[in-house]
């Protein structure tokens, strides 16, 4: 029916809703920030990279 890895992701969900339910909109919230800090991270890596390239084009034509 399952292969190896997949019953045991299905255990650990089951065993995760039966004993942490109540804490399941926490644990929501949490991923969402985390989403949030990522979406966060990445865009200010992105911008950083963008200046980076700029910054050496400009250099390489006033050589």
């Amino acid at each position: 029916m399952f292969s190896g890895f997949w019953s045991w992701v299905l255990v650990i969900l089951i065993v995760v809703a039966i004993f942490s339910a109540d804490r399941l909109p926490e644990l929501k919230k949490l991923a969402e920030e985390g989403f949030e800090a990522l979406k966060k991270g990445k865009k200010s890596v992105e911008e950083k990279i963008a200046k980076a390239k700029s910054d050496r084009e400009r250099s390489n034509r006033n050589k």
